[in-house]
């Protein structure tokens, strides 16, 4: 992937920004994390530790959970464009997904919510009963990026925001606000193929091209991220399934020899 700052023209640096991966940021985060956690014994390979240390945990879960959605976002069709960790403004924001198609513009945030019951009526979204900012913080994040394509285009671009829950236990949106969306990962397509259309295919083209460009967006370009290795983070996924397969397996294995030694002793 080519590093904007160093990109020697617009065009390359526009490829950049079409190609840059989904979950690079937090990719890069969880394994500079990893690279300071002390390598696993022979003894805690075998019985399943797992290799993620506490720093690399939260980023390696977060990145599992927009790769996830991405891969939600690639179904709907190659009639929609889909950018990855876009910035959205001098605020700081980065749009995990910018999705562009015939039902208009989104700007996606990944919330990854495991087991958690998350419910929204209104202005109000509550996960477990507590209320949270997520549809203020979308919606700070959709203005933003409505006010760049505007002005990059030259003419009113709506964008809506979207708040994906991953791994949720419930989603549950009784009164949805007009400008914000709220959906779980499971729920994306259906969300989606629910919308009208309100672009054309001519109108989809030139948004994504001026979404393309680092030029549009006011926050600093993206570039190459520091610590980002692909191959690197499969490796990493691997070990923690194999891991979790050790644990199964030693687990599984306890149960039966417990189950054996109960029946010789008291079944005779």
């Amino acid at each position: 992937m080519t590093d904007l700052r160093g990109a020697t023209s617009a065009a390359e640096a526009t490829a950049a920004l079409r190609e840059r991966p989904a979950a690079a940021s937090v990719i890069a985060a969880c394994l500079n994390a990893q690279a300071e956690t002390r390598p696993r014994s022979l003894f805690s390979r075998t019985f399943g530790v797992s290799p993620l240390s506490e720093a690399s945990r939260r980023p390696y879960v977060a990145a599992l959970g927009e790769l996830h959605v991405a891969d939600e976002l690639a179904k709907l069709g190659p009639e929609w464009v889909i950018l990855n960790a876009v910035p959205a403004g001098e605020r700081g924001q980065t749009i995990d997904h910018l999705a562009i198609g015939p039902a208009g513009v989104f700007a996606i945030a990944v919330v990854h919510q495991p087991a958690d019951a998350v419910t929204v009526r209104g202005d109000l979204l509550t996960i477990n009963g507590i209320p949270r900012p997520h549809l203020a913080a979308s919606r700070d994040v959709a203005t933003d990026a409505a006010v760049s394509l505007t002005h990059a285009t030259g003419r009113n671009v709506p964008v809506r925001g979207l708040v994906v829950f991953v791994a949720a236990q419930s989603v549950s949106v009784r009164d949805a606000p007009d400008d914000v969306g709220v959906t779980s990962d499971r729920g994306v397509q259906k969300w989606f193929s629910g919308r009208a259309q309100v672009l054309e295919a001519v109108d989809v083209k030139a948004i994504a091209d001026a979404a393309a460009e680092p030029a549009t967006w006011r926050g600093v370009p993206p570039h190459r991220t520091p610590g980002f290795d692909a191959a690197a983070f499969d490796a990493l996924r691997v070990d923690v399934q194999r891991a979790w397969l050790a644990r199964g397996f030693w687990g599984t294995a306890i149960i039966a020899g417990a189950a054996i030694t109960a029946f010789q002793l008291f079944g005779a």
